[in-house]
């Protein structure tokens, strides 16, 4: 049977895990929520939670409308001009989108690392604090210029949130406190439980299963909606195929990666 059962800390993590053994998108797969977890008490009886992931019926109507779409859209625009430019201007913002990682490299001394992690960890802590969270923080810097927070204790599911929101939105508000006297920006990365590590290793996952999906179709496939740092990841790990590529659409907060062929028209060699 096309399905899979898969347990995780939240319903979330278990479904996208789900979807990289299926090699399918979230928007691909139907879920049912067999055991939603717990978190037990201070930590101890915490139980996972389990999911039943399977991919959805195929629907003729949708691929038909987006074979008609694009054989109708592509033809007028590719006939009349040259092919490399929307290639280039798809280039143009993968390359946007990845080198937001090169421009946080500024030049900063010992004194103002040791300043702006001081203002970043004492307002971290009366945030925690007003969220009745006990938790403990430690603090290094990385590559001389950034400022890596690490938060641990019970229950941080809170703090991570859904797909992470909730630690992003953290990560900002730390970010434009400490940095909010400065002119040279010092980036400050926050993480509990290793989560941006795990999610990390999960998309490339993702990235590499769906590629082959569209080695496999020749269809592009859509990723669902994801913030600009998973984005990132997305493109990253695909940047270098010879056979597919990628580029965002939508807008904030519904941006999305878009995997697809690098060769509409001819065969891969």
């Amino acid at each position: 049977m096309n399905f899979v059962e898969k347990v995780g800390k939240t319903i979330e993590d278990a479904v996208t895990e789900a979807c990289i053994e299926l090699g399918a998108s979230r928007d691909e797969v139907e879920v049912e929520v067999i055991s939603k977890g717990s978190k037990g008490l201070l930590g101890f009886g915490a139980k996972e939670a389990k999911v039943r992931v399977s991919i959805k019926e195929k629907v003729k109507e949708e691929p038909i409308k987006l074979q008609v779409k694009f054989e109708k859209e592509v033809p007028k625009e590719v006939e009349n001009t040259k092919k490399e430019l929307p290639n280039k201007e798809v280039k143009k913002e993968v390359k946007k989108e990845l080198k937001k990682d090169s421009e946080d490299f500024v030049v900063v001394t010992p004194e103002e690392l040791e300043e702006v992690t001081g203002l970043a960890m004492s307002f971290l802590e009366k945030l925690l604090k007003e969220m009745s969270i006990d938790a403990t923080m430690t603090s290094k810097v990385v590559n001389n210029n950034r400022i890596s927070i690490s938060i641990s204790g019970n229950n941080m599911g809170i703090i991570i949130g859904k797909r992470g929101e909730t630690l992003d939105a953290i990560q900002y508000i730390v970010n434009i406190v400490a940095n909010k006297q400065r002119q040279e920006y010092i980036k400050i990365m926050i993480d509990t439980e290793n989560y941006r590590e795990r999610r990390e290793e999960t998309l490339r996952k993702l990235a590499y299963k769906l590629s082959k999906k569209v080695q496999q179709t020749r269809k592009p496939i859509i990723l669902e909606p994801m913030n600009p740092y998973d984005r990132r990841i997305i493109h990253s790990a695909l940047q270098d195929s010879r056979f597919v590529k990628t580029h965002s659409e939508g807008k904030e907060p519904f941006r999305r990666v878009v995997i697809s062929p690098a060769y509409q028209n001819k065969s891969y060699r």
